[in-house]
């Protein structure tokens, strides 16, 4: 079966190189319809590279001895014409390619609050604001363990914004700057029963 037709033409100018085309038969276009192909094809002519490795072109006949019939010269690179049958082709492949888009059922009610946005909002609210007789409470429960605290750790404690408990710190405690306790909080002397 013919398979393809080599066109040669001459350029016009002779340090041009030669235009070369290959075309498929109808035929082989035949074989396969619903796969197209690109029918015509350019090939261009570059010579190798001088100092790059040679490759030699060897034949055999019936478990002959390999003889070397000769070397590579130029190299043939063959690109498809930019015709409409190629971009058609390209157009099949490109859509044949991407998956189509199916629904799928799903087996369960859809839930509009997740489990991970119920989190998310928990950490947004921050902690929820005591009454001041439980922030109290809390403050005279810690004091009992320890004499001296630093805001952050009656923060820590309380779960309480610094604001609300810098207001009842002022009724209740005072605020050291004598270098052995600075920057801590102890309990007012009338608080105190240690």
């Amino acid at each position: 079966m013919e398979v393809a037709t080599i066109r040669i033409q001459k350029p016009a100018i002779s340090s041009e190189p030669f235009k070369v085309s290959l075309g498929l038969t109808p035929e082989l276009m035949e074989l396969e319809p619903d796969s197209p192909i690109a029918s015509e094809h350019e090939l261009k002519l570059c010579k190798t590279a001088e100092g790059t490795n040679l490759t030699g072109i060897f034949s055999t006949l019936d478990n002959e001895e390999p003889s070397m019939e000769g070397w590579i010269t130029h190299k043939m690179q063959c690109l498809p014409v930019y015709n409409t049958q190629y971009l058609k082709m390209k157009e099949h492949y490109l859509r044949s390619a991407k998956p189509p888009r199916r629904v799928k059922p799903l087996n369960h009610k859809p839930v509009s609050s997740h489990a991970h946005n119920k989190d998310d909002c928990k950490r947004k609210d921050g902690p929820k604001m005591l009454s001041k007789d439980n922030i109290l409470d809390l403050l005279f429960q810690a004091f009992e363990k320890h004499q001296y605290y630093t805001l952050k750790d009656l923060q820590f404690i309380t779960k309480q914004s610094v604001f609300v408990l810098k207001a009842i710190l002022k009724d209740i405690g005072d605020y050291n700057k004598d270098p052995a306790h600075k920057k801590m909080w102890e309990l007012k002397e009338e608080y105190r029963h240690y």
